[in-house]
């Protein structure tokens, strides 16, 4: 190997689907690059990239890892990703300093591709960047390289073998190199021996050296027209065609490997090294601009990540936050190694490096020289699933707060928000793992524990009819007293309205300061509801009569007449119920648009209209009540086996209907005679 720094950097994003040994592969090529004494084991929770004990104690990654090895004189730091759905947050912040990607598939994918590797593909299209695939897994039981190439067939750009596997699951044991045409057999170590290709395999390394030649001969003209005349690209020719093509992301070249013995590790970093390899090094002169595009919190400070964009980034930097304006002090570079953080001299344009104790900076921050641009922000895809979040022990409320702003710090795809009308706590994310996992970290980080929930429902109470309604409140019991009487009138107004008050008083039969009191009553009993202690909401009440003493009427005695006459005049206009309807965005595939369809309507939504969405995707749109939609995200994974996606947002409320209303209604009043019996 060659010193380091002599080529340009790497950053590698490793994606895929959940369990294809994303983790597994990047530890094999660490230990084969000898950045790593041995390989460690997810199974086993010794990895160096799967260090969080929510990792270890799952089997899967639930955080963006990063680890640098050397290979051929050049460095290439991986940025080993989460496959698991819940943690897209995860990809896109790696995708948004990778010069490149691996894919893996696992070769028990057979001809159906995993969501996963549909999603990476997606991903890596919009950002135009160039991959190779690595089919993972070879040596186990049911392992199908014929039937995952042929599933992979479909994407695009192509997947295009490059090596042919020696031997089948327990007897894998190396590849035959179509450029060359000769045998690699692995070993544990991540290295191989060349030897002449087994003579069983001929035909075959015959029919996919052909596929491999004309494909990358279609992305050549030259190579193209002697190819059509007959004559075959030598393999330096071929070599140099492929690095071009999968530069261009014309091609994705696919290799093979058992990532779990390290069998294949020492070929893929080859092919690394000269296959998407940057053209030019970014520009190392000059001072540094920093792209921050992950962050890390504990109870004892903040872990920054960054990429040199430009410059260089020498020891007690004083950099400035492009979008707040504030001054940062980078003490000195650090790479990130696993959990490990290790000191260097310098980093040049196109490293990534982390820093500790910077107190203005979040993810998607620009660091540089004053009046540098900000880069555009990382954008992360909305939450999609929602829980209801409240401390196990009564009284960890401020806890439990403290802790939750230092995870949203480090995990962009979160959301916390406060329902007035339930007085919850709602935690929004990306699915089911996604919030249980972030309990895992309350709990392990800050000491607090936390239970789930499903939400309540925000609903709303109104009223179908208009009334007027007198009440008066009186007290005496020795000494002073309480006195005041008012009438209302109450109707109902459009959806959406809200409440309005009007003083149609005329004359003095309220005193003047009472008035608002009467209004304060009135408020304090739409809050708290009178139907089923939900908000009361779209009427209007008038004050158009009453009476007071001239030594008893007191602001207190208002209030109540006001609440009460509310009280007894909503119940004699009809009262019912409201429940918020939310439009429903679906995009699913074609095959699975009737099962959907059906679950929607089972679930009292109206469907609105069905559109294609490109890609044997179809796209439908409903309106669906909110409370048949708290675990609708975890349903439609099931049906369409990850593949499905929605959003919603707010439409509009309204009633609902009898046969539903009254459990709620009979539920409503339960708890609150609980919680008065308690009090």
């Amino acid at each position: 190997m060659a010193d380091e720094g002599e080529r340009p950097m790497l950053n590698l994003a490793i994606l895929g689907h959940s369990h294809d040994g994303k983790t597994t592969l990047a530890e094999a090529l660490l230990f084969a690059a000898g950045a790593i004494p041995r390989m460690g084991s997810t199974d086993q929770g010794s990895a160096v990239l799967d260090f969080e004990p929510e990792e270890q104690r799952r089997h899967i990654s639930v955080q963006l890892a990063m680890a640098t090895l050397t290979w051929s004189g050049r460095r290439v730091t991986l940025l080993d990703t989460p496959g698991f759905q819940d943690y897209e947050g995860e990809v896109l912040e790696a995708l948004a300093v990778a010069d490149a990607a691996l894919v893996t598939v696992g070769a028990s994918s057979g001809s159906q591709l995993a969501v996963g590797t549909e999603s990476a593909w997606s991903h890596l299209a919009e950002r135009r960047l160039p991959r190779i695939v690595v089919m993972t897994k070879l040596d186990k039981e049911h392992s199908d390289f014929r039937g995952t190439l042929a599933g992979l067939q479909r994407l695009s750009p192509r997947p295009v073998a490059v090596q042919l596997p020696i031997g089948e699951e327990h007897d894998f044991r190396g590849a035959v190199d179509l450029i060359t045409g000769r045998a690699l057999l692995f070993d544990e170590r991540g290295g191989q021996q060349e030897e002449d290709p087994p003579a069983d395999l001929m035909g075959a390394i015959q029919e996919l050296r052909q596929q491999l030649v004309e494909a990358v001969c279609e992305t050549d003209d030259q190579l193209l027209e002697r190819y059509l005349e007959g004559e075959e690209p030598a393999p330096e020719e071929l070599r140099s065609a492929l690095r071009q093509a999968t530069a261009s992301g014309s091609i994705a070249p696919l290799l093979v490997a058992a990532p779990a013995r390290a069998l294949g590790a020492g070929a893929i970093l080859d092919h690394l090294a000269s296959c998407l390899a940057p053209e030019q090094a970014p520009d190392a002169d000059g001072p540094p601009v920093l792209h921050v595009f992950k962050t890390m919190a504990d109870p004892f400070g903040r872990v920054t990540y960054y990429k040199v964009v430009s410059g260089t980034l020498l020891p007690d930097a004083h950099l400035v936050n492009a979008g707040s304006g504030q001054e940062e002090r980078l003490a000195r570079p650090l790479r990130p190694k696993g959990k490990a953080l290790e000191p260097q001299e310098r980093l040049l344009a196109g490293e990534l490096g982390a820093a500790t104790k910077l107190l203005h900076t979040n993810t998607g921050d620009t660091l540089g020289p004053r009046g540098t641009a900000p880069r555009p922000a990382i954008e992360f895809p909305a939450p999609s699933y929602t829980m209801a979040i409240r401390p196990k022990t009564k009284g960890d409320e401020e806890k439990i707060q403290s802790g939750l702003a230092h995870v949203l710090e480090e995990d962009r795809t979160l959301r916390l928000e406060r329902e007035p009308s339930t007085k919850e706590t709602l935690l929004h994310g990306l699915g089911d793992v996604h919030l249980e996992v972030t309990l895992e970290k309350l709990r392990r980080k800050y000491q607090v524990d936390a239970v789930l929930a499903t939400p309540k429902v925000p609903y709303r109470e109104t009223i179908r009819g208009t009334a007027r309604q007198q009440h008066r409140y009186k007290k005496q019991s020795g000494g002073a007293g309480l006195y005041g009487d008012c009438t209302l009138e109450l109707e109902p107004l459009p959806r959406g309205s809200g409440f309005v008050f009007e003083d149609k008083i005329f004359g003095g039969s309220i005193p003047q300061q009472f008035r608002p009191s009467v209004e304060k009553g009135v408020q304090q009993s739409l809050a708290e509801g009178v139907l089923a202690g939900y908000p009361l909401v779209d009427l209007k009440v008038r004050l158009v009569d009453g009476s007071t003493h001239p030594v008893d009427g007191k602001d207190i005695a208002f209030q109540l007449a006001g609440a009460m006459a509310l009280r007894e005049g909503a119940e004699k206009a009809g009262l019912y119920l409201l429940e918020p309807v939310m439009e429903v965005e679906v995009i699913v595939p074609e095959e699975t648009m009737g099962e959907v369809i059906g679950h929607l309507n089972s679930r009292r939504g109206r469907i609105g209209g069905m559109l294609p969405a490109g890609d044997g995707l179809e796209r439908v749109s409903a309106q669906v009540p909110l409370a048949e939609m708290y675990h609708f995200p975890i349903e439609l994974r099931a049906m369409t086996q990850g593949r499905g996606r929605y959003q919603m947002q707010f439409h509009h409320f309204e009633e609902v209907p009898p046969q539903v209303a009254q459990p709620i209604i009979e539920a409503s009043r339960a708890g609150h005679s609980r919680e008065a019996a308690a009090s």
